[in-house]
Formats: C-alpha cells, sequence, structure tokens
C-alpha cells in the first residue's frame, strides 16, 4: 500500500519531466536544457522515496523495470539524448506514456489486492485522482504541441487527445462519490474558474479544428500549458491529502489491529495457564465416565438377561401375540374361533423307555426333543398349549392365519421335528417308527 503512494508521487514527477521536456522541444522553453535540471532532480527524489522496488518486476522481460536502479539509469541516457533538434514530441510522449502506463497499471493490480475497509476506499479515490493527474497532463502536453506545431501530427494524436480528456472527467466524477477530499464543484471556484475557463476555449479551438489548418500560436501553447498546470498542481495537492488520510486510517487500522493482538495474547496466555488445569479435571472426569460406563454397560446386560428370562416365562404361559400386547399395556379381549387345529403327540411305552434308560438320557431325550419342536413352532403359526410328561400339545388358527391351520401342524410333525427324534433314538437306543405318534383334530 505504501508503494503504491509513493509510486503515485513518482508518477506525478515523471509526467511533469514528461511535459517540461515537450516544453523544450516545442521551443516554448528558455532554449536551454538547464530549466529540466530542477525537473529531473524532483524525479530523482521521487526515486530515492521508492525505498522498495516490487519484487515482481526482477523477472520482467523488459530489463529497465527490473530494478530501481536500471530505470533511472534508462532515463538518465534518454536525458542525455535529448536534443532539441533531433528529438520530437512524439518520441518523448512515447517514452515517457511508456514508463507511466507501466507503472500505474501496476499501481492499480496492487490497490485491487489490498483489503483495509475504509482505507479500501480511499486508495481507489487515490488511484483515480492519480490517473486523473496523468491524463490531465497529457492533455497539457497534446494542447501545448497542438498550437506549438499548428497541428496534430496524425489523427490518433486528436483521438488521444479527446478520451484523455473524457477519462478525466468520468475519473473525477466518480472520486466525488467516494471521498468528501473531492469537490465535484471544484472548477466553479473562482480562483480555479479563471483558469478552467481559458482551458474549455482553447479545447473548443481544437476540437472544431481541422487536420489541413495551421493553427500555431506560441501565445496560445504557453496559455495552454499554464492555465492546465495550475490544474495539475491542484491534483497533485489532492493526491497528497489522500496519501495522507491513507497512512493515518492504516495506523489506526494497525493499532485496533496490535490491541486486537494484544487482547487474544493475553486470553492465550490465560488459556495456556490453566491448561494443566484443565488436562487433570478432564482426565478425572474420564476416568469417572468410563467407570460409569462400565457399570451401566453391566446394569444393562443385566436387565436383558433378566428381560429375556422374564419374556420367555411369559411366553410359556402366554400365546405370544398376547403376551406382546400385555406387554405394551394393551387392552387384550376375549376372542372367538370358528374353528382351530389341535395336536397331541407322545412317546410310546415311555413307561417301558423310563425303566430301560438311565434318568439322565432320559431328560436328556425330553429337553432336545421338546427343545427341538420348540425351535420349529416359531417358523409356523403354532402355539404351544401344555407339555406334561411326554405329552407335548400344540394348536394353530387361535390366532391368525386360518386358513393353513392344518398345514402347520402337519409340516411341523412330520418334516423338521423327526430329524432330531431320530438323532435322539439313536442315543437310547429306541425304536425311531414308535416314538413319536401323534394325533390332529379338528
Amino acid at each position: 500500500m505504501m508503494k503504491s503512494i509513493a509510486l503515485g508521487r513518482l508518477l506525478f514527477n515523471i509526467q511533469k519531466e514528461r511535459d517540461m521536456s515537450i516544453l523544450y522541444i516545442s521551443r516554448l522553453g528558455l532554449g536551454s536544457k538547464t530549466f529540466l535540471l530542477t525537473d529531473y532532480d524532483k524525479t530523482d527524489k521521487a526515486f530515492e522515496q521508492m525505498w522498495t522496488w516490487p519484487t515482481e518486476f526482477t523477472m520482467l522481460e523488459m530489463k529497465q523495470f527490473r530494478s530501481k536502479e536500471s530505470l533511472m539509469s534508462y532515463i538518465n541516457l534518454h536525458r542525455t539524448a535529448l536534443d532539441i533538434n533531433t528529438s520530437t514530441t512524439k518520441s518523448e510522449l512515447e517514452f515517457y506514456n511508456g514508463i507511466v502506463e507501466f507503472l500505474l497499471d501496476w499501481m492499480i493490480f496492487n490497490i485491487q489486492g489490498t483489503g483495509f475497509g475504509e482505507v479500501w476506499t480511499t486508495l481507489v479515490v487515490f488511484q483515480k485522482i492519480t490517473w486523473c493527474t496523468l491524463d490531465a497532463g497529457a492533455e497539457r502536453a497534446y494542447g501545448a504541441l497542438f498550437f506549438a506545431n499548428g497541428n496534430f501530427p496524425d489523427a490518433d494524436m486528436y483521438d488521444e487527445y479527446l478520451n484523455r480528456i473524457a477519462r478525466f472527467n468520468i475519473n473525477f466524477k466518480t472520486s466525488a462519490y467516494f471521498s468528501d477530499l473531492v469537490d465535484p464543484l471544484t472548477e466553479e471556484k473562482r480562483d480555479i474558474k479563471k483558469y478552467i475557463t481559458a482551458i474549455k476555449m482553447l479545447r473548443t479551438e481544437i476540437w472544431y479544428s481541422n487536420f489541413r489548418g495551421n493553427y500555431s500560436s506560441i501565445v496560445k501553447a504557453q496559455a495552454y500549458f499554464d492555465n492546465t498546470s495550475f490544474r495539475i498542481d491542484y491534483l497533485y495537492t489532492l493526491q497528497e491529502a489522500l496519501a495522507k488520510r491513507i497512512i493515518n486510517d492504516m495506523n489506526e487500522t494497525l493499532h485496533d489491529i496490535e490491541m486486537q493482538m494484544i487482547a487474544y495474547a493475553v486470553v492465550a496466555v490465560v488459556v495456556i495457564a490453566a491448561f494443566p488445569v484443565i488436562i487433570f479435571f478432564s482426565e478425572a472426569l474420564t476416568s469417572h465416565m468410563q467407570t460409569f460406563s462400565k457399570v451401566l454397560m453391566k446394569a444393562c446386560d443385566n436387565l436383558k438377561d433378566e428381560q429375556s428370562k422374564t419374556d420367555i416365562l411369559l411366553f410359556q404361559m402366554l400365546p405370544k401375540p398376547v403376551a406382546d400386547r400385555l406387554k405394551k399395556n394393551a387392552k387384550v379381549e376375549s376372542e372367538f374361533f370358528k374353528s382351530a387345529t389341535i395336536k397331541f403327540t407322545s412317546i410310546v411305552d415311555f413307561n417301558e423307555l423310563t425303566i430301560k434308560s438311565a434318568p439322565l438320557a432320559l431328560v436328556d431325550l425330553l429337553n432336545v426333543l421338546y427343545t427341538a419342536m420348540d425351535e420349529k413352532l416359531k417358523m409356523f403359526d403354532v402355539y404351544k398349549v401344555e407339555t406334561i410328561n411326554d405329552t407335548y400339545m400344540v394348536a394353530s388358527g387361535i390366532l391368525r392365519n386360518v386358513i393353513s391351520m392344518q398345514y402347520n401342524i402337519s409340516f411341523t410333525s412330520q418334516q423338521y421335528v423327526l430329524q432330531t427324534i431320530y438323532k435322539s433314538m439313536i442315543a437310547l437306543k429306541a425304536p425311531y417308527s414308535k416314538v413319536l405318534p401323534y394325533s390332529v383334530h379338528k
């Protein structure tokens, strides 16, 4: 940001040197280069104020811009070669405009990448006033050249002259919207109005000229140069005022940032100092939470086990749909079923089998057999009503799925339980075909 401000001052002095060189070539000056030395010194001092040079310039293809010293040497060579007899106003314009436009483009790009709130707005105004200063300087050079030579050398320079005036008006009016330092009614003030009136009269004469006419007038050339110089001096004063405001705003902003950083540093110190205490209590709290979690998990497991036992006991006492409704505190109403299928099954010669078999083997048989049947019942719409000794009673059709109740009973008996019976009978050495007869009643 400071580079942009210093660069704006440098641009002002370079374009002032350009205009004085054109004045010298046009023979409007004293006829000697000595009066240019003052402007040369001002430009050199502006270079000295550029204490740092943009680092991105070091990689440029144009070697004259790679360093401050290179650009100063480039300008000094041109100063030495300046000759009133061989140099032309067009070559002077091209030389200095090339430098000015390159540096101005960099300054605009650098300002666009700067974000400082209100400072950015003032920087935009600074940029536009810099444009106005350069355009006013270009108008001064073109206007003095027109009357010194009697006309413009070509139509392109005439178009450039008009474009500079139009761009000046746009930038100056736009700047007034963004800063109170820019007064849009400046040209109406008494001390400036006479210069503006003289400039407008000379502009009108140039606008209505033709390319074949000769409008040479040393007096008008000098008048154009002097009157526009007053405007440029005002613009430079405005540019300096904007630069001071930018610096002040930057200092205030940096002071606020510094105070915020101090506050953040104090908070950081407090947090760092409290960090060990926080860690200690965090570890203690984490340990308590882990212990509580283990106790809670164990209690949950015990609760699940007890709930599972309760469900098993409840399902043995009541049909599962009825038990589920009771668990949900739902109302259980009595129901009437027009038809149902009941199956009784028992072990043939159970009394004889109890005599021949060991007690534990007999218990294992009943346990394996009835457990297998209980598991298979889950696959069908069959409800175990009662188990007494070797008698096993089930029913189907009393809860749902009435149409397939006979199928459920038969398939349960014939297809799935038989494999378990066969294995159990082999262990007891009992005849498989007589072990589990069943009867179905509807």
